[in-house]
């Protein structure tokens, strides 16, 4: 066997954090983001692909239980980070009537 579990799970690693960057990057270039929604959709991804990481490895290790708490534990908190960097990304600047 050429390729065991862990090593489809680093290829796929990589795939998923070149996708995340490369989409990142390119609707940085449509919306302009600020610094805050830099660092709110950056944590968001990294949160997201660690969770990926520690379920699969953990699946891999023969514990289902640590799998599903690391979905629950780094998962979630990645998905909302992702929504609210989404709705920072896409707010309109409001214009100060004089």
């Amino acid at each position: 066997m050429i390729f065991s579990g862990i090593e489809i799970l680093f290829f796929t690693l990589g795939v998923i954090t070149t996708l995340a960057i490369g989409t990142t990057y390119y609707f940085n270039k449509k919306l302009t983001f600020t610094a805050g929604t830099w660092a709110t959709l950056g944590l968001g991804i990294f949160l997201l692909i660690f969770c990926i990481a520690w379920s699969c490895s953990s699946v891999l290790e023969g514990e289902p239980r640590a799998a599903s708490m690391g979905l629950v534990v780094f998962g979630i908190p990645g998905l909302i980070l992702l929504l609210l960097g989404r709705k920072l990304a896409i707010k309109k600047p409001i214009s100060k009537q004089v």
